[in-house]
């Protein structure tokens, strides 16, 4: 099964940095990240680089970089056996362009759920994956989408998977400045609005009521929709901190809210503290130097310790409360009432 998003003719602007850089040295500095990673669940990491392909490419080093770490994290995510290959090959349709792809042999991805991925709201069925740490997407692969049509990639982010035997992420891009679409080093062009799903998560009449919930546990973040929902908010997941910080620099409100000019969105950020990649102390210092409209919102920070030198260096971090797990509803609700969310 083989999956496309293209842009669409409702858009928001975004800078790109358009420059030329080393390639292969940068790829080289990411697997490098994931290397332990690897090693430590038993899996074989490869990286192919084509011969026939330069090692400088004209084009946004930050965004190429978070692209594939967003397919390399998904990819490990959801792998428990064999191997992982990121490969750069050259297109044999477009000269000057290359051809970027993370292949896996791990659980893959049912046909009719491959639409699902590239959703801002949706994930995969955790009971239809319990057995592969069911963790979800989240909003990693719909940014990535984003980024790679930004680039320049004539069809954006494509999937092939077969389910229970593997998948492969992949996308174009120009590597050539003459064969770029972008000739400016920086350039404003225009990109999808998100749009909800209709099975998106959001619940509540008033889509501004709504909770950014950062939670590396499936089941952690099932707990804290439901409750949620009963008090009428709508959620947003996101698995770790690097995640929740990569949605939130590229978000804007006005696609997702109400019109009102001070609406944020969201009303509140509940993260949990022990999460990969980045954690909730980390998550919070930088979510905390994000633009002011945003990064106003309370942050509850949730651990299953509640050690003083934690919860001290939460609230130097920037967070608003700490809740130690598990989560109860009556201290869910007083944290509530203290911001006034709910009565």
């Amino acid at each position: 099964m083989i999956s496309s998003i293209s842009q669409g003719p409702s858009a928001k602007k975004l800078c790109l940095n358009m420059t030329q850089f080393n390639l292969h040295k940068k790829l080289c500095e990411i697997i490098r990240l994931f290397e332990v990673q690897c090693k430590h669940k038993g899996l074989d990491l490869r990286f192919v680089y084509s011969n026939y392909l330069p090692h400088e490419m004209y084009g946004d080093r930050d965004r190429v970089g978070q692209v594939i770490i967003n397919f390399l994290s998904n990819a490990l995510k959801f792998t428990s056996k064999g191997e992982i290959v990121l490969s750069v090959m050259p297109s044999m349709e477009c000269e000057g362009w290359a051809i970027f792809s993370v292949k896996d042999t791990g659980i893959g991805i049912k046909e009719d759920h491959i639409d699902k991925l590239f959703s801002a709201f949706g994930k995969l069925d955790a009971r239809e994956h319990a057995a592969m740490n069911p963790q979800g997407v989240g909003l990693g692969l719909m940014i990535s989408n984003t980024l790679a049509l930004m680039m320049g990639s004539k069809r954006g982010i494509e999937v092939t998977s077969v389910y229970q035997q593997g998948s492969e992420f992949y996308f174009e891009l120009p590597t050539k400045k003459e064969n770029s679409p972008l000739a400016d080093d920086e350039i404003r062009i225009e990109i999808q609005k998100p749009k909800p799903r209709r099975d998106s998560g959001i619940h509540s009449p008033c889509e501004c009521r709504r909770v950014l919930s950062v939670e590396d546990n499936d089941y952690n973040q099932m707990v804290i929709e439901r409750m949620m929902k009963k008090l009428n908010f709508g959620i947003v997941k996101a698995f770790n901190g690097e995640e929740a910080l990569q949605f939130l620099k590229e978000f804007r409100p006005e696609n997702f809210c109400c019109e009102r000019p001070d609406c944020t969105a969201f009303s509140l950020i509940i993260t949990d503290l022990q999460m990969p990649i980045m954690n909730g102390i980390d998550f919070i210092k930088n979510f905390r130097i994000l633009p002011e409209r945003i990064s106003k919102l309370p942050i509850i920070l949730l651990s299953a310790t509640d050690e003083s030198d934690k919860v001290k260096e939460g609230y130097e971090a920037g967070m608003n409360n700490f809740i130690a797990k598990p989560l109860t509803e009556e201290s869910l609700k007083k944290c509530l009432k203290t911001y006034r969310l709910i009565n």
